[in-house]
């Protein structure tokens, strides 16, 4: 099975946000605020949040009726696990384009890593998500799930909500990064998530390729 560095995901990301990847890419979605990019080699990228209406329509979903006791915007899957609305209503959006592309990698960051669980996990295929929120809310493990890992800033408030408290979690398995000084309003960046895994301490401590 083929294996991505991890390292060459947070790279490929961090392209994809600076627009020097553009020969790179064989097909691009941008609908509704939802944007990913299929590159040549079958890798899906699919960026967070660049849009301030990115955050009403998706992070925080203030028009979907469906609220739970908790005030949080909630639908149920085809599993009839709970999943936060606008999470579910991104990647919905991202399984459409990706399904026919059958892509080989998948890699998001921020909202694009919210909805890069749901579609590798829905897809099977080897997914590399940094900076996530917590997508589902209930315990029992998914199908597909083992496919999705997850890379986490302990510092970045972004990987903490929707809370845990409230029962919400993170679909896949989950590695947590910790600088040794916290840097306020940078911790979410891609760029910080390279300069992490570039620390040879942090570096070792996760898996070099996914999958393992």
């Amino acid at each position: 099975m083929a294996k991505l560095k991890l390292t060459d995901a947070a790279e490929i990301m961090q392209r994809t946000y600076d627009g020097t990847n553009g020969a790179e890419v064989e097909v691009s979605l941008n609908v509704a605020g939802v944007q990913a990019v299929f590159l040549k080699d079958r890798t899906l990228v699919i960026p967070g949040t660049n849009e301030f209406a990115d955050w009403l329509d998706f992070n925080f979903n203030l028009v979907d009726p469906t609220v739970d006791a908790h005030g949080f915007t909630v639908v149920p899957g085809d599993s009839g696990v709970m999943y936060h609305a606008g999470f579910l209503a991104h990647a919905q959006m991202v399984y459409s384009f990706a399904k026919a592309l059958k892509p080989k990698f998948i890699i998001g960051h921020s909202l694009g890593a919210a909805s890069a669980q749901i579609v590798g996990m829905s897809l099977k295929t080897p997914t590399v998500a940094f900076a996530s929120p917590m997508v589902v809310r209930g315990a029992e493990r998914m199908p597909g799930e083992g496919w999705v890992v997850n890379i986490c800033r302990s510092d970045d408030a972004v990987c903490h909500v929707p809370s845990s408290i409230l029962g919400f979690r993170h679909i896949g398995s989950r590695y947590w990064i910790s600088p040794q000084a916290v840097h306020q309003g940078e911790d979410h960046r891609i760029d910080k998530y390279i300069a992490l895994l570039g620390v040879a301490a942090i570096g070792d401590a996760l898996p070099k390729h996914w999958p393992t």
